[in-house]
C-alpha cells in the first residue's frame, strides 16, 4: 500500500529541491548574525531525539554563557512569539519548549515560527545573550547557523529512508552536506566498534564534517505529584507505560533489559495533547492491575501535559523517567562546541 504514496513523494521532492536550490543560489536569502548560533535538526520528520540534544547543549553551556533557545513550538495552537514561562500550557508554547523551561527556569526559551524575528527580538530584549540554540532548525534556512548539528537515529538512519510521505525524510539525503556535525543517536548500549564503522561508511561524510555517536541514558525517576526524585528501582513493579513519542522502542528496550514488568503500554501519537478521557483511560488501566507494587510511568515530554491533570492521579504512584544524552567521545564534541562559541 505504501507504493500509492510514491507519486506524492515525487511532488514533495520537487518542491523541496526547488526551495533548497533557491537558497543555494541566494535567491532566497539566509541571514547571518554576528554571534554564535547552533542549530540542532534532522532530515526526518521526528524521532531522532533533537530536543534531548538541545538539552545537552544547554547543560554544558549555561554556566559559561548567557544562552537562549528558540523553537517553533511544534504542536502548539498559537503562532505568536512567546517567552516560555513555567506555568504556561503546552497548547500555548508546545510541549518540548515547556519541558526545557521547567528543567532550566533561568534560561531564555522562546517560541516563534520565524526564527530570524525571534533572534532579533531576543537580542533587543536581552542584549547580553551570547549564544542562540535553534531546536529543529535544519530546514529553516532563513537563518544561517554557524554550527549545524544533524541528528539521525541508529535504528532508522537517514540513508535507509525515503522522501515523505513514502518515507519520513523532509528533504533529500544529499542535503546532509549542510551539517557540520552528524550525530548518530539512540545507539544500543552494547554497540560495537565494527557497527559504528559500518554506519560511518554509509554516511560517507565530507572532510569538513565530524560524526559522533550518542545514546540515551536513563538517570532516575521523579514523582509527577511532588517532582521529588524517587530512590528506588522499578524492577519489582508492574508498569503502566504512557508515551506520546514518535518512537517508543528505546524506552521499551530499556525496561525489558532491566527486567521491568510492563503491564500495559498506552501509546499515543507524538506530541499528543492529553484530555480528561485519556486520563480516565490511564487511571482505569492502572486500577485493573491487581498488583500491590504498581506504577504509572511516563516521559518528561509527556509529563508537562499530564501534570495539569494531577488531581486524577493523587492516589497513584505516577512517575516520570528522567533522561540525559551521553556521547561516546564526549570530551571531543564538547571541545568542538566550545571552540565554535569562543571563535564567534
Amino acid at each position: 500500500m505504501r507504493f500509492i504514496l510514491y507519486p506524492f513523494s515525487l511532488i514533495y521532492l520537487v518542491i523541496s529541491n526547488i526551495r533548497n536550490y533557491l537558497f543555494d543560489l541566494n535567491i532566497l536569502k539566509s541571514t547571518s548574525f554576528p554571534y554564535p548560533i547552533i542549530c540542532v535538526g534532522n532530515l526526518s520528520l521526528g524521532g531522532t531525539g533533537k530536543t534531548p540534544h538541545v538539552d545537552y547543549l544547554v547543560s554544558i553551556l549555561k554556566d559559561k554563557y548567557k544562552i537562549a533557545v528558540i523553537s517553533r513550538g511544534y504542536g502548539r495552537k498559537t503562532n505568536k512569539f512567546y517567552y516560555v514561562q513555567k506555568n504556561f500550557n503546552s497548547k500555548l508554547v508546545g510541549d518540548e519548549p515547556l519541558m526545557l523551561k521547567k528543567k532550566y527556569p533561568n534560561i531564555i526559551i522562546a517560541v516563534n515560527n520565524k526564527r530570524k524575528e525571534a533572534i532579533n527580538k531576543i537580542k533587543i530584549d536581552f542584549p547580553d545573550v551570547e549564544v542562540f540554540l535553534m531546536d529543529d532548525g535544519f530546514q529553516h534556512r532563513w537563518v544561517k547557523a554557524g554550527l549545524n548539528i544533524l541528528i539521525t537515529s541508529f535504528d532508522k538512519p537517514f540513508y535507509n529512508d525515503h522522501i515523505f510521505p513514502y518515507g519520513n525524510l523532509r528533504e533529500t539525503k544529499k542535503n546532509i552536506k549542510r551539517a557540520n556535525i552528524i550525530v548518530v543517536s539512540k545507539i544500543p548500549k552494547d554497540v560495537t566498534v565494527e557497527e559504528q564503522k559500518k554506519v560511518i561508511n554509509k554516511i560517507n561524510a565530507k572532510k569538513n564534517q565530524e560524526i559522533y555517536f550518542s545514546q540515551i541514558k536513563y538517570t532516575g525517576i521523579k514523582c509527577l505529584n511532588t517532582s521529588n526524585l524517587i530512590k528506588k528501582s522499578l524492577k519489582n513493579y508492574n508498569i503502566t507505560l504512557v508515551t506520546g513519542l514518535a518512537n517508543s522502542n528505546y524506552i521499551i528496550n530499556y525496561l525489558n533489559q532491566n527486567n521491568c514488568s510492563l503491564f500495559k503500554h498506552l501509546k499515543y501519537k507524538d506530541h499528543h495533547e492529553y484530555t480528561q478521557d485519556d486520563c480516565k483511560r490511564i487511571l482505569n488501566t492502572y486500577n485493573k492491575d491487581n498488583s500491590i507494587k504498581k506504577v504509572i510511568l511516563t516521559t518528561e515530554k509527556d509529563s508537562v501535559k499530564l501534570s495539569k491533570f494531577i488531581a486524577y492521579f493523587k492516589n497513584t504512584n505516577f512517575y516520570v523517567l528522567q533522561i540525559k544524552i551521553d556521547f561516546i567521545k564526549e570530551e571531543k564534541i564538547k571541545q568542538k562546541i566550545f571552540d565554535y562559541v569562543k571563535k564567534n
